[in-house]
């Protein structure tokens, strides 16, 4: 019953983000907008807003960058909050500015939009998280997901006209930083029993390879027969003379 709470509250919240940028794709795609003006703008105060308004934005020129976005989105979002729910909400939020932040200080002089930088943010925070806490399904489910869209490989490398490497960088960077933050906090991997016990300071109890212990033999058959015992008694008999 809890699991199952827990599926659909992060759920609802990965779907609930991917439809917000949706929502605000189609009125400026339909509307002619031009939101873009509210992305990032690098070293420019006016570009701060940015930071907050940048990741829901997305290039209206045709579906491909917020379809490129959506798929990745949801699952990294679903994955966070499903397996790091005590956590989750405000390492989002750390992620999310950090990335923007990172942008507005790296990237070139011109508007950056579109929801990469948190992604790749995820991403890191995903895979690194696993690794320190040995949570291994999470990372291997975080790499699939970025080996699966091809282009976010090479995404932090400036090889494209038009993608901003400088806002995947910053993601990147910021979902590592903020793992290292929260490394010791949330769930965090089953202890071995000797673990505990070392760290508490219990001697380990009797093992049989490192002590002369001899393993209890089992009963011979004769033992799981019934014994029966045969008494001698010695009888002295009379004398003939004095049977006479």
């Amino acid at each position: 019953m809890f699991k199952g709470k827990i599926t659909r509250i992060s759920f609802s919240i990965a779907f609930g983000l991917v439809f917000l940028m949706w929502a605000v794709f189609a009125l400026d795609y339909y509307l002619g907008l031009e939101l873009y003006r509210f992305g990032v703008l690098p070293l420019e105060i006016s570009g701060l807003k940015g930071i907050i308004f940048s990741p829901f934005l997305h290039s209206t020129r045709d579906f491909g960058h917020i379809l490129n976005n959506s798929g990745p989105m949801f699952i990294l979002t679903w994955l966070l909050f499903y397996h790091y729910r005590t956590i989750a909400t405000p390492a989002f939020l750390l992620i999310y500015f950090l990335a923007g932040a990172g942008t507005w200080l790296l990237g070139e002089s011109n508007y950056h939009i579109g929801m990469s930088g948190v992604i790749y943010g995820l991403t890191s925070f995903l895979v690194f998280s696993g690794f320190f806490r040995k949570n291994m399904r999470v990372a291997a489910i975080s790499l699939f997901v970025v080996f699966i869209y091809g282009s976010l490989v090479w995404g932090i490398f400036p090889i494209k006209v038009g993608v901003s490497w400088e806002g995947h960088l910053s993601g990147l960077v910021s979902g590592i930083i903020v793992a290292l933050f929260y490394k010791r906090s949330g769930p965090q991997p089953i202890k071995m029993r000797y673990e505990v016990e070392e760290e508490l300071g219990i001697e380990p109890e009797l093992e049989y390879w490192k002590e002369d212990f001899i393993p209890p033999q089992p009963k011979s058959r004769d033992e799981h027969q019934p014994k029966v015992i045969i008494q001698y008694r010695y009888q002295p008999t009379k004398k003939k003379d004095e049977e006479e």
